[in-house]
């Protein structure tokens, strides 16, 4: 078993949601993401969970290193500079 947090995917989601809610993060296309998962899954000793995207793997290390406020805090800042946010 393995957790997979692929970020924003290329998918009818966001024709529902609309195009801001990936809060202005380049999507990544549904066939990207199953070839990363799937050459996980393919090693020797696969990874529990596995991250995909730069931006996606430097937010979740920030959020190691900051208090869940400040993290809220810079979310919401970037969903009201994609026109996401209330």
């Amino acid at each position: 078993m393995m957790a997979l947090s692929p970020g924003a995917t290329e998918t009818e989601f966001f024709d529902v949601a609309g195009a801001q809610a990936d809060g202005g993060t380049s999507r990544m296309r549904p066939d990207e993401v199953v070839t990363i998962a799937l050459k996980a899954l393919d090693r020797r000793t696969p990874p529990p969970s596995v991250i995909t995207g730069t931006r996606n793997r430097l937010m979740v290390q920030a959020g190691r290193l900051v208090s869940r406020r400040r993290m809220a805090m810079t979310i919401g800042s970037m969903m009201d500079q994609a026109g996401t946010g209330h």
